[in-house]
């Protein structure tokens, strides 16, 4: 299966929207409105988490990840009343999906953090400035279809870097990028063959 295109994720930033704003006005009435932040945050995160793991090429792992994804929101809903720490908390659950099933480089990873983090201070600003549900989680899950333009790897794609004559000093860092790679690499795949022996 192919990665999800940007205008598949145009397409989920407005699904989203549309029924997280709808669902928070008709029940915002007869629940709590930090109760129902909550829920609907965690909502939100397990149907993107398993958008994104339909999504993707890699098969092992699923229902791991989302029994990892129902302990962490218990936990965080016992052990945390603050709404801004539940929303980082399911924003975090979100990129690591993304970086274990997307990406085979913790350089790219770690880009995708950046863009994960911008999307989120996107969402806040926007909902500070506008008080609109809607435009919020747009913008934010607008930003998140972005990542489809990163490659997997920096080896490929729109950051390949062509070099005729390298220097020692950019050996040095190559090495140490690759040394950094491979620890990368190590704890994904330990982390793979946990996840397929349960």
């Amino acid at each position: 299966m192919k990665r999800p295109a940007f205008s598949e994720g145009v397409i989920v930033a407005i699904l989203v929207s549309l029924v997280a704003t709808i669902a928070f006005t008709v029940l915002s009435s007869f629940f709590p409105t930090r109760w129902l932040l909550q829920v609907m945050i965690a909502g939100v995160s397990f149907s993107y988490i398993c958008y994104l793991l339909v999504r993707s090429q890699e098969k092992t792992g699923r229902l791991t990840v989302i029994a990892v994804w129902g302990v962490v929101t218990v936990l965080t809903w016992l052990f945390s009343p603050s709404t801004i720490i539940m929303l980082f908390v399911h924003v975090g659950l979100v990129w690591l999906v993304r970086a274990l099933y997307y990406y085979t480089s913790l350089i790219m990873a770690m880009i995708d953090l950046g863009l994960t983090l911008f999307g989120i201070a996107a969402a806040i600003w926007t909902l500070m400035y506008t008080h609109s549900l809607f435009l919020s989680v747009w913008c934010f899950f607008l930003i998140q279809a972005l990542f489809v333009v990163l490659p997997t790897d920096l080896s490929s794609g729109l950051f390949k870097i062509k070099t005729e004559n390298k220097n020692t000093i950019s050996k040095e860092v190559s090495s140490k990028d690759d040394v950094f790679e491979q620890a990368y690499l190590s704890a994904k795949s330990a982390l793979r063959q946990i996840t397929t022996s349960h």
